[in-house]
Formats: C-alpha cells, sequence, structure tokens
C-alpha cells in the first residue's frame, strides 16, 4: 500500500446530517412557492447549491431566487441543527481517522457545506472533527461545488499530493463525480442513506462499504483497493513515466506515425511495456499505442504478474473508449495521460464496470501536455493531406 492521504467528505459519510440538509431545502423550496418533497431532494445530497438549484428547478429559476436560496437553505439548516435536533457523528469515525493516521497516512475534509455549516454541525454533534484531520477544504475556498472537481482539486493543492497518491470516501454519486473527474479513486459508504451499492458502484467507487465502522473493520484491505502498488506515485514520478511515454511517441513520429506513445508500469513504477501508435505500419486501426503495449504486456509478463491491478498506463494522449475499456478489463489501476482528447476520449464516456475481475482505473490528466502537444504539431505541419490529420487538428484545438 502507497497510499498518501484519504480524503473525506463530510456530510453523511462521517456525521449524519443528510437529512436536516433535505429538510432545510425542502421548507426553503416551500418559502418560494416549490412543493418538493424530501425523496426528490435527497438524491441531490452531496452537491452545493449552485448546482442543486438549476438541477432541480432549472437555469432561470435559478437566476431568479437562487442567491437568496442559498442564503436562506444555510440559515434554516442552521436553526434545524441548533434548535431542533442534535446531529450525530456516525460510531468509530475518530477511531478511524486516528487508525488511518497511525498508519502514516493524511486525513482530509472536502465538504460542500460552508463555514457557518460546519461550525453549527460540530456544535450539534459536540465534537469538532476538523480538530481530527489535517487538511480542511471547505465550500468557502473553491468556486464551484460538487460533482465539480473544485473542492477535490484543492484538496490535491493544499496536501501537495497528486491525484494518483490520494483517494477519497463518499456517501453520493457526486462525491464520486468530482474525485473521477479529480483523477482520485473513490471508496463509498452507505451510511448517507439516500444511495445504495449499485448506485455508487456506477458513479464511480471503486467498492462500497457499509458504514465507518466497517470501513475501520476493514481498513488495510480498503487501503490496499484505493492503491494496490508499492510506488508511491508522485508527481515526479508520473512526470518519468511520461517523459518514457514521449519518447515512445517520437520514436512514432520518425517513423512516421501519429506520435502518441504510451508505457505500462508495474505498481513499483517500473516500466514493463512501451509502444507507440502504429497504425500505419500495420494497416490496423486499432494498433493504437495502448493496445500495441497490452500485446507485448501479454507477450512478456506472466499471467499472475500482468493481473495484479496495480498497473499504471501512461499515453500522451488520453484513451480512446477502445483502450480505456482494454485497461478496464485488464484491472489498471490507473492511467496517466497529457493531452486531453474531449472528443475521444473515455473518461467520461465509459461507466464504471460491474465485472469484479474487471477495474475501472483513476485518471489523472494533463502531465506534460505541451510536450504531447509540441509532437503532434510537429506532425500536422508535414502530413496534412493524410486521413489523421483532421483528428489531430479537432485534438490540438480541443484539448
Amino acid at each position: 500500500m502507497a497510499l498518501d492521504a484519504l480524503i473525506f467528505d463530510l456530510d453523511g459519510t462521517l456525521v449524519d446530517t443528510n437529512g436536516a440538509h433535505v429538510e432545510s431545502w425542502v421548507r426553503t423550496l416551500a418559502r418560494f412557492g416549490y412543493r418538493l418533497g424530501a425523496d426528490r431532494i435527497g438524491p441531490e445530497m452531496g452537491k452545493g447549491g449552485d448546482n442543486l438549484v438549476p438541477d432541480v428547478l432549472g437555469p432561470e429559476a435559478d437566476a431568479r431566487d437562487g442567491d437568496a436560496m442559498r442564503q436562506m437553505v444555510a440559515d434554516e439548516y442552521v436553526k434545524i441543527v441548533t434548535t431542533e435536533r442534535r446531529l450525530r457523528v456516525f460510531a468509530d469515525v475518530v477511531e478511524l481517522l486516528a487508525a488511518i493516521r497511525a498508519r502514516g497516512v493524511r486525513t482530509a475534509l472536502a465538504t460542500s457545506s460552508g463555514d457557518r455549516q460546519l461550525d453549527a454541525t460540530f456544535r450539534s454533534a459536540g465534537i469538532d472533527l476538523r480538530e481530527h484531520v489535517d487538511v480542511v477544504v471547505k465550500k468557502d475556498d473553491v468556486e464551484r461545488s460538487k460533482p465539480q472537481p473544485d473542492v477535490v482539486l484543492a484538496t490535491l493543492d493544499k496536501l501537495a499530493l497528486s491525484p494518483a497518491q490520494c483517494a477519497m470516501v463518499g456517501d453520493t454519486p457526486h462525491d464520486a463525480e468530482a474525485a473521477k473527474r479529480a483523477g482520485v479513486v473513490t471508496l463509498g459508504v452507505l451510511c448517507g442513506g439516500y444511495n445504495d451499492e449499485r448506485t455508487l458502484r456506477g458513479a464511480g467507487a471503486r467498492r462500497v462499504w457499509r458504514d465507518p465502522a466497517h470501513l475501520l473493520a476493514e481498513l488495510d484491505d480498503a487501503l490496499h483497493v484505493a492503491s494496490p502498488g508499492a510506488a508511491h506515485f508522485t508527481h515526479a514520478l508520473l512526470e518519468r513515466l511520461m517523459r518514457d511515454a514521449l519518447a515512445a511517441a517520437a520514436e512514432g513520429l520518425t517513423a512516421g506515425e501519429v506520435p502518441v506513445g504510451c508505457v505500462i508500469a508495474d505498481g513499483s513504477g517500473a516500466v514493463v511495456a512501451r509502444a507507440f501508435n502504429a497504425e500505419n505500419a500495420t494497416g490496423d486501426r486499432t494498433a493504437h499505442a495502448e493496445m500495441e503495449a497490452f500485446r507485448q504486456l501479454a507477450e512478456r509478463v506472466p499471467r499472475d504478474e500482468a493481473s495484479a491491478r496495480d498497473l499504471v498506463l501512461v499515453a500522451t494522449v488520453e484513451p480512446c473508449i477502445m483502450c480505456l475499456g482494454a485497461a478496464i478489463v485488464s484491472a489498471v489501476d490507473t492511467v496517466v495521460h497529457a493531452l486531453a482528447a474531449p472528443a475521444d476520449g473515455g473518461m467520461l464516456r465509459v461507466r464504471n464496470p460491474e465485472d469484479p475481475d474487471s477495474q475501472m482505473p483513476r485518471i489523472v490528466g494533463g502531465v506534460l501536455a505541451d510536450d504531447s502537444r509540441a509532437l503532434l504539431t510537429r506532425w500536422l505541419a508535414a502530413h496534412r493531406g493524410e486521413r489523421a490529420a483532421a483528428y489531430v487538428e479537432q485534438l490540438l484545438r480541443d484539448a
């Protein structure tokens, strides 16, 4: 296990607050003339008001009443947890946080709640969990709330860690979506009350536990699930591997191929396969750099090592659906790419697998993207008349 930090959602994950948040929204919406029940608001938990109002009521209502609603719902929540109900921290939360830190893993809170709500939550619960973690990032620290990745990215910055060094624990698909967009693995818990295991797995959670006590009981297994390799995949290590992939792409450029390179590393960080795009040489439209690397892997590495669930695939362009699908079937732990491919990339177009032998990798983007762009620009200058030129032009325009 080489995980360096666990990032926790707060509401519904560590503290039983979702009911109070739902009630505060039901009351607030009613005061503005919108009669929505808890069953409609509950699945929106995990989002901040900047996303909840337009998602539930639409952009016109948000433009008209959104700011006033967001102020009122904060006041209503504080009133509920101060005068109407006592919140509770889920069982074994403090023990879980202590056990994680005892293993040398840092802890963080990443929440869509603001300062006033946090203060009221911890007063009502009788314990301030901010004193039990290393880092706190809240709604007031970022521009957009979950499911946008801002709060997770800000937490990574505060921890000074790469996404590949971290995992997130959350109770909603919005937690999982935010983590996925930030390149962080999600571990799910069911104690929030509004989502089942299939929903959390479908949103990207790698595994799901009942609650913090269950997670504590299986903590070592959970940490291994989140980070099965031995190496700490720091920014420096990710860049070293990407430079190897860029060198492979440069070899492809010399050979007349669209310069996309790929390396596959094992959990120790050692490169076990290396290839570049070979579509021209082979006449095979599936001969992408990633697929060529997987073919090498199958030839060179014993089956038990190739299926160890700790492989890291590093590509100079975001993998397409085919290549990401191959990574999922191969139970790759982490996919790292340089240049994004918004029109063709697989990250937001492939759903989490249900097959237990497969695994959705964390996807970390933007590593040495300018270097990949430079190679593709060189290729395009010399090959504008070729079939692949339109794709490369689109890639350079959209990335």
